[in-house]
Parts: C-alpha cells; sequence; structure tokens
C-alpha cells in the first residue's frame, strides 16, 4: 500500500502516540491548530497510533476498526482503519482513508477544504474532481441530534 511506504517515510521526523486516549487528544489538538473542525473527524474512535511530522505536515493514524458517520441531509462518511493527509491552515490535501456516499454514489475523498466557499462551510473534493459544499453545522453533533430527534 501507498500509504505505508509513505508512513514510513515521514515516521523519523514525526511525533507518534500510541493509546486510544492521547492519540484522540493529539488529533482535537491538531484539528484546533490548523482550524479545521473536530466533528469532522467525530466517529474516527480507538485509535491505536497517531503521527504527525510537523515539517512536512504529513499526519496518519490507524484505528483499531472502519468506522462509518451518517449526517442528514449530507450522507454517509467512512473511515477506513488507515488515515492520512497533509494539513495545512483550513485544509487537508492528499487524503487517504475517507470515502462519502451520497444517494447511490460512493467516492474517495481526496481533499478538504475549511471555509471555502464561505466562512461557515467545509468542501469535499473527491479524487474525480467532484466536490460537495457543506455547512459545518451539519457536522456538528448537536445539530445532528436535534436532527435525530425531530423524527
Amino acid at each position: 500500500m501507498a500509504t505505508a511506504k509513505m508512513i514510513e517515510s515521514e515516521r523519523k521526523a514525526a511525533d507518534i502516540y500510541h493509546g486510544a486516549a492521547i492519540c484522540r487528544e493529539k488529533l482535537e489538538k491538531m484539528l484546533d491548530e490548523f482550524s479545521v473542525p473536530k466533528c469532522l473527524f467525530e466517529k474516527v474512535d480507538d485509535i491505536e497510533e497517531f503521527g504527525l511530522n510537523r515539517s512536512t505536515g504529513f499526519y496518519w493514524l490507524r484505528q483499531k476498526s472502519k468506522t462509518e458517520r451518517k449526517v442528514d441531509k449530507v450522507g454517509t462518511a467512512y473511515y477506513d482503519t488507515e488515515l492520512s493527509g497533509f494539513i495545512q491552515q483550513r485544509r487537508i490535501t492528499k487524503v487517504t482513508g475517507v470515502k462519502a456516499k451520497e444517494l447511490f454514489l460512493t467516492l474517495t475523498v481526496s481533499e478538504i477544504l475549511v471555509g471555502v466557499p464561505s466562512n461557515h462551510t467545509v468542501k469535499f473534493v473527491s479524487t474525480a474532481g467532484i466536490y460537495r459544499v457543506h455547512p459545518i453545522a451539519a457536522f456538528e453533533p448537536a445539530v445532528i441530534a436535534k436532527i435525530n430527534t425531530k423524527k
């Protein structure tokens, strides 16, 4: 797998953590630092390893099992056991391990842009170049809970 090779090459200069609690804490700290909403990775859980190479912006995480998250009026996000990408301020590029399903179409997410085209939105771009823009609030747990209780 290409991601495994990338992780191995980035490990030497990375800060690496093991254990669910510390990995979750470091993931959330990274997302805060780069202004990426934590709610986008809400269902990434039981993380066994988290690494971040600050010099390149490359991060990876390994979770025990695949997870999925359903978001009303948006679709379903699928998170593989291994996720990686390059994080910059308000964006993650070369994303691996994330797929999104909307209606009957499942696409691999390759880029996540926060605040594009407006401050309160997030843009997901697929490897095919297809993109969707959604309000960040749609991913907030409180908003999802409110929508689910109305059913």
